[in-house]
């Protein structure tokens, strides 16, 4: 469990790491929440996939890579473009800020929920 965890928490601010200095990417919402939910998907994803690939101090860390990566791409495409003015930005940020901010919250409970199920 600890080896998924520091795989996952090494992947994750590689990914996000990439993402912000390498690609210039821009999130919308601040980083350190889109660090966590690349963790946890990542965690869940990874402890989820069939172990496939070399074995590394008894972890199969192939999954976790490809879901890290697979993630990195789909907040990359998935990610609104520019074409807004500032006021319709502010405008459409106060409207779903708080349904934004229950879905997060919901998102991080259901992935650790999932983490846990598949220890027991």
């Amino acid at each position: 469990m600890i080896g998924h965890l520091v795989l996952s928490l090494v992947l994750s601010g590689a990914a996000i790491g990439i993402l912000v200095r390498g690609l210039r990417f821009r999130p919308s919402t601040p980083v350190w929440s889109l660090f966590v939910i690349f963790l946890l998907v990542t965690w869940a994803g990874g402890v989820w996939a069939a172990p496939v690939g070399p074995s590394h101090l008894g972890i199969y860390w192939l999954p976790f890579v490809l879901i890290a990566i697979l993630l990195a791409v789909l907040v990359v495409v998935l990610a609104p473009r520019g074409g807004r003015s500032h006021g319709d930005e502010l405008a459409v940020e106060r409207e779903v800020e708080a349904e934004l901010g229950l879905f997060f919250w919901v998102l991080i409970g259901a992935l650790m929920v999932l983490i846990v199920a598949r220890y027991r």
